[in-house]
């Protein structure tokens, strides 16, 4: 009588090529992750914080992203599940360019202030609305296509992810500095200078003739507005020149002290 042995239990699962390449992307994915968040915790906390601090709202996409992936967590198990993930950064495209419409409309010369220093342009909110829209109507669509081969899937699940992100960090791309328009002026933007004005005083210098006659003094003038290098030049000479820092040393007649104006010195703040 022949006996047969039968087995103990359920095979175990096998994984095929295909989903075993899927396994390893996934893998890598978390891992490159992984590194990096422990990277920017560990040896760039303090820029990390900086950066945050300097682009608050243009990181409401990232916090309406990570909340939405963190509601379905569990279902991210492969590297399609992973690819998948560019509808929940189109829900934070869309959250941005609320944001953007409401801050436009709120500022008086139709600017995306970002901080007090930094701006974006009122005339890219309808660009990011409308890319906004598109990456979310097209990752929608991508995600729930049905695709002849898992490898077709991925691969436009992959570019319509690249879009996806691209469009959620372009908002940093066009950052500029905050300008002020001047009413009556069109586009004509006010910014802010410090002008550095080198003088002589020649009543100081016949103390000291032989010590001070090649020598000057500087005079640093601040928080200069004004819409070019020459114009904040100017302003700056005139501001100084009427206080009393500017008149010599012996007042006699109230006379001025020396200065050449092609010699003033023009930063941009």
């Amino acid at each position: 009588m022949d006996i047969q042995s039968t087995p103990s239990g359920p095979p175990g699962p096998s994984l095929s090529p295909t989903n075993a390449a899927d396994e390893w992307r996934f893998r890598g994915l978390l891992l490159i992750a992984s590194v990096g968040v422990l990277y920017l915790l560990l040896w760039q906390g303090l820029k990390v914080f900086e950066a945050v601090s300097a682009n608050l709202p243009l990181l409401l996409p990232l916090a309406v992203t990570v909340l939405s992936i963190f509601t379905r967590a569990t279902e991210i198990k492969n590297a399609e599940s992973v690819l998948k993930m560019s509808n929940d950064i189109s829900i934070g495209i869309i959250s941005f360019d609320i944001w953007a419409i409401s801050a436009s409309r709120s500022d008086p010369n139709g600017r995306i202030m970002v901080n007090p220093d930094t701006m974006i342009s009122g005339n890219l909110v309808l660009p990011f609305l409308l890319a906004g829209l598109l990456i979310a109507v097209g990752c929608v669509v991508l995600t729930n296509y049905n695709f002849r081969s898992p490898r077709a899937k991925n691969r436009w699940l992959l570019g319509g992810f690249i879009a996806s992100v691209l469009v959620y960090v372009a908002p940093f791309g066009v950052k500029q500095r905050a300008t002020t328009l001047i009413p009556g002026s069109g586009m004509l933007g006010v910014r802010r200078y410090t002008v550095g004005i080198p003088y002589q005083d020649p009543d100081l210098i016949n103390f000291a003739p032989t010590f001070l006659r090649n020598r000057k003094f500087i005079r640093v003038e601040e928080d200069v507005l004004a819409t070019n290098d020459s114009s904040a030049a100017a302003s700056a000479l005139q501001r100084f020149m009427s206080s009393p820092e500017a008149i010599q040393v012996k007042t006699k007649v109230g006379a001025k002290v020396l200065v050449r104006p092609e010699e003033l010195l023009v930063v941009e703040r």
